[in-house]
């Protein structure tokens, strides 16, 4: 299997840097794992690594497209696996680096994802939720009894999936070994959660400082807060100041907490959901250590 080294793990513990450093040790090229950094107005916010900071490292994933766009897991998916093979063809070391768990787990596993366009959707919404669900039990039963008559968007939803495949959405999960598709190295970087606080609270507070009020409101002009991406930390909190509900600093602090809360959640995902080699940040010999696994993995 081809070789991919990750780094993942907690926001704003340095692993853009982290991943330079490591690009410049062993002949890579990175591609970013974070699902807002693809979007080209989304910069202090979503903490995009900059030009100056990628050392001339290059970086893929990043400014790839404008808000009028859209970009979900199952595009990442196909666009990083592409990037990875143009990286293996040119002799370096494709490294992934980012937060985004269920990107990056997508990218690693054997997930299939399917064509979800619903199909005749005219003619479906002609029909009854009984009628419907009587239909998905023809095509596929599993997931008929899985799901409710009365859920009808999933139903819908379900029935498109089967029309659109000659394979039902149960067969192809049943053929999913939930395995690697790669010879990958996770390293999932962290720090004690004090300092962490300390240093997510004092980014949050720059990025303010940096124009952060001004990427929103240029944002919202393009995309307004239906987008997937103005769903982000860093964005969302902005809605109810600009909606004349709270004052700015409420907003701000509202940025700090759910940006805590978000690292906690990543570290449990991590924890449960990949095999990850843990790297405190803030313990030079740990980082050191890190360094050394990787050379290792990389002679086997």
């Amino acid at each position: 299997m081809n070789k991919v080294l990750v780094v993942a793990g907690v926001t704003g513990v340095g692993k853009s840097a982290f991943g330079v450093k490591l690009a410049k040790l062993f002949n890579g090229e990175i591609i970013s794992g974070d699902s807002v950094a693809v979007y080209k107005e989304l910069t202090i916010g979503s903490a995009k690594i900059l030009p100056i900071e990628m050392d001339g490292i290059t970086h893929h994933g990043i400014d790839i497209l404008t808000l009028n766009d859209s970009f979900n897991v199952r595009d990442f998916q196909i666009y990083a696996r592409e990037k990875i093979d143009e990286i293996i063809e040119r002799g370096k070391l494709p490294i992934i680096v980012g937060g985004t768990g269920l990107y990056i787990r997508a990218l690693l596993y054997d997930y299939v994802f399917q064509d979800e366009q619903e199909n005749n959707l005219d003619c479906m919404e002609t029909l009854s939720n009984d009628e419907l669900h009587v239909e998905l039990s023809t095509v596929d039963p599993k997931q008929a009894e899985l799901i409710h008559k009365n859920n009808r968007k999933r139903v819908i939803r379900a029935l498109s999936i089967a029309k659109l495949n000659v394979k039902s959405k149960t067969e192809l999960i049943s053929e999913q070994t939930h395995s690697m598709i790669y010879d990958a190295l996770i390293l999932s970087c962290t720090m004690p959660k004090e300092s962490l606080y300390k240093r997510l609270n004092l980014r949050v507070e720059k990025m303010v400082e940096a124009g952060l009020l001004e990427e929103v409101k240029d944002a919202l002009k393009i995309a307004g807060w239906h987008h997937p991406a103005m769903a982000a930390i860093g964005y969302k909190e902005f809605k109810e100041y600009f909606d004349g509900e709270v004052n700015l600093d409420t907003a701000v602090a509202l940025v700090q907490r759910n940006t805590r809360r978000f690292a906690k959640r990543q570290i449990t995902w991590f924890k449960h959901q990949m095999p990850c080699h843990w790297v405190d940040m803030s313990s030079d010999d740990e980082v050191n250590q890190a360094i050394e696994e990787v050379n290792v993995w990389m002679s086997r």
